[in-house]
């Protein structure tokens, strides 16, 4: 079995790198149901693989797009998208010489959001003694799981600290110490690392093992934004956005203020208050909608004689004329009914143009089920329920619905 030496990491020597060149050690064609990549071993490589809870590098090898990097012990593996040469040979070879370009807006962004994650977790173990149990940094995504909660004081201040460590401009160091001297030397770890440890020094604020690329300086960071808080028993996720990604989520924030001061007529700091306003204003008319709902069906059952069997009405639905109801106001209804009236009660919301929904009734013995399957034997209709009472809708005239009614309590009646 081949032995396949370990990958030289030429991220750990220029995080700022974008090209490289490399010899082939291996080239695998992985074949999938639906789609196959190549699966390639360099001498050496750029790009980082996913690894320490951040996603791997994006780019190209030989101008195929890298879809994938992955760490397998000490070697680490590409998945390459590509098809065979133009004279039918595979794209890539053991001893074959490469040129990779990694995608460097994709790769800083990483770097930024990595390095701002260093910087909270090492305010909040320095502070309040947590340890960072948990992180993600995908293309959207990035968070932190501390083992202890954080207040919205302790936010804040870990927010406005953070960003002032970005405002000194420290430069960020990343190297392999001696056995000798990491002996001497307090730093953070998630887990126990079995070989050489890499360590990233944020001088006053972090020292941590950490195997990814990091800026050279915090002001390369630009922004820190804690965008989100989850607070659980065992401590606190915070979703944290960095630089470039910090910069375009303002931006469509204050897009979105600046939307709502429009609509709401009020300055963007004023907001809260004018949407407020609104929800007030809302409220007011949602109980005089109920107050009309309420006088219409009282004034429906009404115009109903006392002595009427099996009841049945038609009015507007609520998105049709001032004098229509909604499902609750169309419920209470044909409960009144069907402690007025007996047999059949329901009400058929809506209008002969969109069709109409509907509630059933029934009373004594009568089963409303028995009324339904006779409207969606006529009428097409759609709904169901218990045998008080069924609900649907019916895309038909009040003419068609008022004539398979009929035809129904005829049809029950002889049953």
């Amino acid at each position: 079995m081949l032995t396949i030496p370990e990958t030289d990491k030429l991220f750990d020597i220029d995080a700022y790198a974008t090209d490289f060149t490399a010899s082939v050690l291996s080239a695998e064609l992985i074949e999938k149901k639906k789609s196959s990549h190549w699966e390639i071993v360099l001498d050496r490589t750029l790009f980082f693989p996913e690894e320490g809870g951040q996603t791997p590098d994006t780019g190209t090898i030989d101008g195929c797009p890298v879809i994938d990097v992955q760490l397998d012990g000490n070697v680490i593996r590409h998945s390459v998208k590509a098809g065979k040469t133009e004279d039918g040979q595979p794209p890539f070879k053991a001893g074959q010489n490469v040129r990779g370009q990694v995608d460097f807006a994709h790769r800083f962004s990483n770097m930024q959001n990595h390095s701002g994650e260093h910087i909270l977790s090492g305010l909040v173990h320095n502070r309040f003694g947590y340890d960072n149990v948990g992180f993600h940094l995908s293309d959207n995504t990035v968070t932190l799981d501390f083992n202890g909660p954080l207040t919205d004081g302790d936010i804040l201040w870990l927010e406005q600290t953070a960003n002032r460590v970005v405002w000194d401009n420290r430069e960020i160091r990343g190297w392999y110490p001696e056995p000798e001297e990491l002996q001497a030397i307090e730093y953070r770890s998630k887990k126990e690392i079995d070989g050489p440890l890499r360590l990233v020094e944020i001088p006053g604020v972090d020292m941590c093992a950490c195997c990814a690329p990091h800026v050279r300086k915090t002001g390369e960071i630009g922004l820190i934004k804690v965008i989100r808080t989850l607070r659980e028993r065992s401590g606190i996720r915070l979703t944290i956005l960095c630089g470039s990604r910090a910069l375009a989520y303002m931006q469509t924030l204050q897009k979105a203020a600046e939307d709502v001061s429009h609509l709401t007529n009020m300055p963007r700091e004023e907001i809260a208050a004018g949407t407020s306003r609104i929800l007030d204003e809302n409220e007011r008319l949602r109980q005089r909608e109920a107050a009309l709902e309420s006088a219409v069906t009282d004034a429906l059952a009404a115009s109903v004689p006392a002595d009427q069997q099996d009841v049945f009405l038609f009015t507007e639905g609520a998105d049709g004329s001032s004098a229509g109801i909604g499902n609750v106001a169309q419920r209470r209804l044909v409960n009144t009914l069907c402690e007025r009236h007996p047999g059949y009660c329901g009400v058929f919301a809506g209008n002969d143009e969109t069709g109409y929904r509907y509630i059933i009734g029934a009373t004594g013995t009568d089963d409303a089920r028995a009324l339904n399957a006779c409207l969606k034997k006529y009428c097409g209709a759609r709904g169901g329920g218990k045998p008080a009472m069924v609900q649907g809708s019916v895309q038909s005239t009040q003419e068609e619905i008022e004539t398979a009614l009929r035809k129904s309590l005829y049809e029950i009646s002889e049953s």
